[in-house]
C-alpha cells in the first residue's frame, strides 16, 4: 500500500513540476527579450517549433474524458494548487532537509488525496494534465472550467 501511494505521489509530483515548469517557462519567455545575437544562438541549439510540437505530441497520452470527468479534473487541479501553495508557504524558512523532505511527502499525499476526493484516479488526472500541455482544445476547455469555478 505504501509503495503504491508512493508511486502515486511521485507521479503527481512529476506532473506538478512539469506544469509549474511550463508556467515558469511561459512567464520567463514573456519577460525576457534577448538581443538578436542571443536569438541566433538559441535558434542554432533548439529544434524548430514544428519539431518541438511533434516531440510533445508523441509524449502526451491520449485522453478521452467526459464533461463530468473534465469538471473533476478542473476541481482536482484547484485542490492540488491549494495544497501546493500551502506547502510552498510552509516550506519558507525551513532549513532542515529532512524536515523539508517530510513536508514534501505529506504535501504529495495531500495532493493524491485531493485528486481522489474528486473521484479521479491519479493516473487519469496526470494523463489529463500532460495532454493539456499539448492539446490546445483540451487546455482551453480546462481553463474555461477553471474560470467558471473561480467565478463561483
Amino acid at each position: 500500500m505504501y509503495q503504491k501511494t508512493g508511486l502515486k505521489v511521485f507521479g503527481l509530483a512529476v506532473v506538478i513540476m512539469f506544469v509549474l515548469g511550463m508556467a515558469f517557462k511561459v512567464g520567463a519567455q514573456q519577460e525576457y527579450q534577448p538581443d538578436q545575437q542571443q536569438q541566433q544562438q538559441q535558434q542554432e541549439y533548439q529544434p524548430d517549433q514544428q519539431q518541438q510540437q511533434e516531440m510533445m505530441q508523441q509524449e502526451a497520452p491520449e485522453v478521452d474524458l467526459s464533461d463530468a470527468e473534465l469538471d473533476k479534473v478542473a476541481e482536482a487541479y484547484e485542490a492540488v494548487t491549494e495544497v501546493r501553495e500551502e506547502f510552498q508557504a510552509d516550506l519558507e524558512g525551513i532549513e532542515d532537509p529532512e524536515q523539508a523532505q517530510q513536508m514534501q511527502e505529506e504535501a504529495g499525499e495531500k495532493m493524491v488525496e485531493a485528486v481522489e476526493d474528486q473521484g479521479l484516479e491519479v493516473e487519469t488526472y496526470n494523463q489529463a494534465m500532460e495532454a493539456a500541455q499539448v492539446d490546445e482544445e483540451l487546455r482551453n476547455d480546462l481553463l474555461d472550467r477553471l474560470d467558471m469555478e473561480q467565478a463561483y
